[in-house]
């Protein structure tokens, strides 16, 4: 069981730090809350990799490090969600949010009689931040309105990094009670299902990122919707642009574009702020400028399926600017309400 730990920890350090290093490097994802991201992700990249050491090695001093970085998890994770919902206290405040840390660090050290209550001390963290971050869901859904079409999104994000919390508690609880009754940390049946857990997750957000899916789309609009300096457009302007952007979506049938046609490639290619086209879209289209061009995309599968009835779907749906089966499926089932297949057999049938 210890060696199947070692090898679920490195995975998942790797899996943190790629995340880590795509949410503070990325250009697109240059502001707070994703750079607050970046560094939660940083601290569970090497919450894993001193995990690898402890149970390789046994070395103490990663154990003192892993145990001082675990009072920090709550915090990191609670100024991520404040950032987006609009709850940032003043400095002075927030640097009291570390002093838990500290204590645990120093006791440590010292190797104080207090040393007993670490444990105890980390539990009633993870208890309190999850309490904390609850209470900031309640309010989340009104303070995330500015994101207009990616507050949905957004919210359904910070569910699940909830839940994920929730998770990780438990597990905390649960491999505690099984040290108490003589089970050594190598050989913890919650800790082994916990870290599974979160490395599926970890796998999971990677790949979301990679994709831009609907759950992590919303990130990178986000730069441009709490940044921007572009007026509001009223509603005889959205229409013009929003005309023009489907007078030139059609043409060129940009959907098909390999890779997908981002925002700031519509920009230059209208000659105007992209942030405009994106307000047009959302105003007068009443969904997101991704969700435009698969609905696009969608539209010009339909014509296929009955027009070429011999093409495959697999070559049909990168005809028409899809990357993935998945992505093509869930996106057609949206629009359609069945499957690509089934859509095909229903047309044949009439």
């Amino acid at each position: 069981m210890q060696e199947s730990l070692v090898h679920i920890y490195l995975s998942a350090a790797i899996m943190c730090l790629l995340l880590a290093l795509g949410f503070l490097i990325s250009p697109k994802l240059q502001t707070l809350p994703s750079r607050l991201l970046g560094i939660n992700y940083g601290l569970y990249a090497l919450q894993n990799f001193l995990a690898v050491l402890i149970l390789s090695f046994g070395w103490e001093a990663a154990l003192l490090l892993r145990a001082s970085i675990a009072m920090t998890l709550g915090p990191a994770i609670y100024f991520y969600y404040a950032s987006l919902v609009g709850d940032m206290r003043s400095a002075k405040i927030r640097t009291l949010h570390f002093l838990p840390a500290l204590f645990v660090l120093v006791i440590w050290l010292v190797k104080a009689p207090l040393l007993w209550a670490i444990d105890y001390v980390i539990i009633g963290s993870f208890a309190i931040y999850l309490v904390v971050v609850i209470r900031l869901l309640m309010g989340a859904k009104v303070r995330l309105a500015p994101l207009g079409q990616h507050a949905d999104p957004a919210y359904r994000w910070l569910l699940v990094l909830g839940v994920l919390i929730a998770i990780n508690l438990v597990v905390e609880v649960s491999a505690y009670l099984e040290i108490l009754n003589g089970a050594k940390p190598g050989e913890s049946v919650s800790v082994l299902l916990g870290s599974s857990v979160f490395l599926l997750f970890h796998i999971i957000t990677l790949l979301m990122v990679i994709i831009r899916a609907p759950l992590m789309e919303w990130m990178h609009a986000l730069q441009d919707l709490r940044t921007s300096k572009v007026k509001n457009l009223d509603e005889d302007e959205a229409k013009a642009i929003f005309a023009r952007w489907e007078r030139v979506v059609m043409e060129r049938q940009l959907y098909k574009q390999e890779g997908g046609i981002t925002l700031d490639q519509a920009g230059r290619i209208l000659v105007i702020p992209a942030r405009q086209i994106s307000q047009a879209i959302n105003r007068i289209y009443g969904g997101s400028f991704s969700q435009y061009l698969n609905d696009c995309r969608v539209k010009a599968a339909q014509k296929l399926l009955i027009e070429a009835e011999e093409m495959p779907i697999t070559t049909l749906m990168l005809e028409v600017g899809f990357n993935t089966k998945s992505n093509f499926n869930k996106e057609f089932q949206r629009v359609t309400g069945v499957s690509p297949s089934e859509y095909r057999k229903q047309q044949q049938e009439q």
